[in-house]
């Protein structure tokens, strides 16, 4: 190589490389900005259609299994139709659509709470096939959860440790289904039983595969889809989408996602677990309202929380986490881990209501 070739391809790959930096850089401000932008206020002003949108977009915010948003809103007179996204589905985790109906209740029950900012009620009617229409009335003063659903967000990273208060205790317990687990046994024997499942399910190589299919390594990535997992959120670093996908079986490993997720039970100080009973759709929405208000009360006190779900979603294991817990009839749904953090995550993103509501 003469000396004019190597200044050329020096010269080039600086370029490519600013031009990438560059690139990242406005992709990561973007992201900051369109995460933010789902989370501005209500507009007050609001009314027919743009009203319904506004709500929609409040819904969407609520907690929802790898943040597919599997949901689908319709416009009807008086009110609106919700029903699940089928094809958004993860079949290997999920395999008979429990959490598909916990967050699709999760949705419904956030923007029941939504409403109340405009003096609306939103009273649900759930059909057995778990579609959910909600009539919208007049009448009912803003909820004092309202505020919480804008700031709500997974956590998965570590807590600090500190127990919770009395004030934690009497909030959350305002659902009197929640099973509140702060003593260090029964926490340890839900840390080993979710850890060996989780461990169980990154040596899937199907589990792995649809893990996957959901993992956003970059912001551009997270900013074209608006969905899935983005890898900030869980406080890994920004990697190119190509990057992160073909690195995959290097950085997410059994081991170590094992170890990370052990650690993160250690340092907290409570878990919350919720049964669906039935564990019919009806009774799977249910559940996800439940937790949509739970998660909003813990927001409200400053908590930070995840769900930590192995040990449930593995039939082999979900038995003995009923045991552990005392259950005695229906189905182990939710566990989530409940805590305080300084260390702050970027939120998540979600699809806008042009692309779920349909009118």
């Amino acid at each position: 190589m003469n000396r004019r070739t190597l200044l050329t391809a020096v010269g080039t790959a600086v370029v490519l490389g600013a031009a990438g930096y560059w690139r990242q850089a406005r992709e990561a401000d973007l992201y900051v900005t369109t995460a933010a932008g789902a989370r501005v206020p209500l507009n007050l002003a609001a009314t027919g259609p743009e009203r319904l949108a506004e709500l929609v977009r409040m819904a969407a915010l609520a907690p929802n299994s790898h943040n597919t948003q599997a949901w689908r809103f319709t416009a009807v007179p008086g009110g609106v139709h919700i029903a699940v996204d089928p094809a958004r589905r993860t079949p290997v985790v999920d395999p008979d659509d429990h959490h598909l109906f916990v967050s699709l209740g999760a949705a419904v029950e956030t923007l029941i709470i939504a409403a109340t900012a405009y003096g609306t009620t939103a009273r649900p009617e759930i059909a057995a096939d778990g579609t959910v229409t909600l009539i919208f009335a007049e009448g009912v003063a803003a909820s004092p959860l309202l505020p919480a659903i804008r700031i709500r967000q997974s956590h998965r990273g570590l807590y600090d440790g500190s127990a919770l208060t009395e004030a934690d205790r009497v909030a959350l317990k305002a659902d009197p289904t929640l099973r509140l687990i702060e003593d260090a046994p029964t926490r340890t024997a839900l840390r080993d039983l979710t850890v060996a499942a989780y461990g169980a399910q990154m040596a899937d190589t199907a589990y792995r595969a649809e893990l996957k299919s959901w993992l956003r390594f970059s912001q551009g990535a997270a900013l074209e889809s608006r969905d899935g997992l983005f890898s900030g959120c869980s406080g890994s670093p920004a990697l190119p989408q190509m990057l992160g996908e073909s690195l995959f079986g290097v950085l997410v490993t059994a081991k170590g996602q094992s170890e990370a997720l052990a650690a993160q039970i250690d340092s907290t100080p409570a878990l919350a677990f919720l049964v669906s009973d039935p564990d019919t759709p009806a009774g799977r929405i249910d559940t996800g309202r439940r937790l949509a208000r739970i998660c909003l009360a813990a927001t409200a006190q400053g908590l930070a929380m995840a769900h930590i779900n192995p040990a449930i979603e593995s039939p082999d294991s979900r038995a003995e986490v009923a045991r552990i817990c005392g259950v005695t009839s229906g189905r182990p749904s939710i566990l989530l881990r409940l805590g305080r953090t300084l260390d702050l995550m970027p939120y998540s993103l979600r699809r806008p209501s042009a692309q779920t509501l349909l009118t």
